[in-house]
């Protein structure tokens, strides 16, 4: 396609989905729906109309047209270098590395887990890592005429959710069209507009977000919620839209360095089950010598599902007398460690802390929160609605509480980067939200009509279906890659539960496997064994978990765009 063709179809063009503009789609497995509309994620092929001629043209076919001359092994090589062109520099040196004659798949391993050129790319940032590592080695087999189904990379907690940026590209268009209009008519010196009737598009003061988006989003999140409109209306007033969850905890752990009165130290406090990027934000920034922190590490049991209790609480502050600024990091559904708190142990640890520092900060990581069933989420969170009993925590002590949450993983937008923090509490927020202020200009309107569009799902039924069975998808493959792994047939034929698993597995619970919780299955290795080794030996690839308890495998299946585990679900 010629450039000048290119301009005039982003020009004269509008998005169509599936022939029809407002039709529903779905799409469907053997045991996986998930439907959308038109304007969240979608899962069907994107086109584009071209208002002139009425033709056609899908987003596949936009991106390859010029291409359809090519033979079949230039084919082949570009639909390689597509899938794998973010990472084609390794895969290049990689593969040269291994010469030309034939290979093992222990073979491309080995070598690409050597290769300190890839190590250089992520070296402190393990997940990261293993998932590069993992992604190369993939691509080279497939290269070397290898099946690339022998290889899952369940590493990163990524999603994977059919393309819909073709949507955003035309919200953006559309915007950005109308930005020009503005400047073109009123910064003309003969402008006759009326600026009141213009867009705002400068910096957002209060790095907050619209007013509008944040009610929109945070009453859906209410449906898994359950607090009562008063409680809303404070979340909504002490907000703030960010650049996904990770950004969020970023700014939160930053404002409470910034602000830890001299000369102390703000002392981050966290179990040995916290998500991984969450200690790479207290520990890896800058040396703790030049930075005011100090950072504690609580032990956790498999006996308790590797969350907090109250005892670890009380002899973490036996040890350790409260400090003047302090907060605790709490993710009562588990990244990394697949489980989730009950709501009695919830509420048992937030009193254990509050009664020895009622100045505490908690910083309640709530992003798998609504991976669970809306009951199951309610029930786990009575226990932060006051009621002035001992069946919930005191409204003094709610208001010590922040909130971050995300749509990276409930509703499968990682890469959208959509995050929110609130709190009740507003001098809290605004304490909190202080190296936002500082360091933001804000999330934006893109990010703005993102959230409203993501908020307006509490009225639209079968979307908040489609994000259900997405949801159950997980559960079903969780579980059966549980069993595949370890208590299955495959497993014991190839003695994989004797030679790579730890006997103890005890925090895996039947009753948590049957139900959605997220995305992971945390499993405990035996001494010696690394992810690496198990990688080799199934083709499925975790990330090292180092806990209190030993070594663990976190392995991820929010990648799977189908069923590739669940048919094992129900084997003994």
């Amino acid at each position: 396609m010629t450039t000048g063709k290119k301009k005039m179809m982003r020009r004269s063009t509008k998005l169509v989905c599936s022939g029809a503009r407002r039709r529903r789609s779905s799409y469907k497995n053997s045991n996986f729906s998930y439907k959308s509309g038109s304007v969240v994620r979608s899962n069907v092929s994107f086109q584009w109309r071209n208002q002139e001629n009425g033709s056609v043209t899908s987003i596949k076919n936009y991106a390859t047209q010029s291409n359809v001359e090519q033979n079949n092994d230039t084919k082949n090589a570009t639909t390689h270098n597509k899938k794998y062109g973010h990472i084609q520099e390794f895969v290049t040196l990689v593969n040269n590395k291994l010469g030309s004659g034939q290979v093992k798949l222990k073979d491309v391993l080995t070598t690409v887990w050597q290769e300190e050129a890839i190590t250089a790319q992520c070296r402190d940032f393990i997940i990261r890592l293993t998932s590069l590592r993992g992604e190369v080695s993939k691509a080279v087999w497939e290269m070397r005429g290898g099946n690339p189904d022998e290889v899952q990379i369940l590493a990163v907690g990524t999603t994977a959710i059919p393309n819909h940026i073709p949507q955003l590209l035309q919200f953006f268009n559309n915007f950005y069209s109308l930005s020009t209009q503005h400047y073109k008519s009123s910064h003309s010196v003969n402008s006759s507009s009326n600026p009141d009737s213009l867009p705002e598009i400068g910096y957002d003061l209060l790095s907050k977000g619209s007013e509008a988006s944040r009610r929109a989003v945070l009453n859906l999140f209410n449906e898994h919620y359950g607090f009562d409109n008063s409680t809303i209306e404070q979340f909504i007033k002490s907000s703030a839209i960010t650049s996904g969850g990770m950004r969020g905890l970023k700014d939160l752990a930053d404002s409470m360095i910034i602000n830890c009165p001299n000369p102390h130290k703000h002392r981050f406090i966290q179990p040995d089950n916290s998500f991984g990027t969450w200690w790479n934000i207290i520990e890896s920034t800058t040396p703790l010598s030049s930075h005011r922190r100090d950072i504690f590490r609580v032990s956790t049991s498999q006996a308790n599902s590797l969350h907090l209790t109250a005892e670890d609480v009380n002899q973490h502050y036996a040890a350790n007398p409260a400090s003047k600024s302090e907060s605790w990091y709490i993710t009562p559904v588990g990244n990394p460690s697949g489980t989730r708190m009950t709501r009695q142990q919830l509420l048992d640890v937030l009193n254990a802390i509050f009664k020895h520092n009622p100045q505490a900060v908690i910083i309640l990581d709530s992003v798998y929160v609504r991976t669970l069933t809306r009951q199951a989420a309610k029930d786990l969170f009575s226990c932060l609605k006051p009621d002035n009993t001992s069946n919930t925590i005191s409204k003094q002590n709610l208001d010590q509480i922040i909130f971050v949450e995300s749509f990276s993983k409930s509703h499968g937008l990682c890469r959208e980067r959509l995050g929110i923090y609130f709190s009740t509490n507003s001098k809290l927020f605004t304490l909190l939200h202080s190296a936002n202020i500082g360091f933001s200009a804000g999330p934006g309107d893109v990010k703005d009509a993102q959230m409203m569009t993501l908020g307006t799902l509490a009225e639209r039924l079968e979307e908040k279906k489609g994000i259900d069975a997405l949801h159950q998808f997980w559960q079903k493959e969780r579980k059966g890659l549980w069993k595949y792994l370890v208590q299955g047939q495959k497993a014991k034929e190839k003695g994989w539960t004797e030679k790579l698993w730890d006997k103890d597995q005890s925090h895996v619970k039947e009753s948590e496997m049957n139900e959605p919780l997220g995305l992971y299955l945390l499993l405990k290795a035996r001494d010696g064994v690394k992810a690496q080794d198990i990688f080799e030996e199934t083709g499925i690839l975790g990330v090292d978990t180092k806990m209190g308890s030993g070594h663990y495998v976190r392995f991820s299946v929010g990648k799977l765009q189908k069923p590739v585990f669940s048919s094992f679900a129900e084997q003994n």
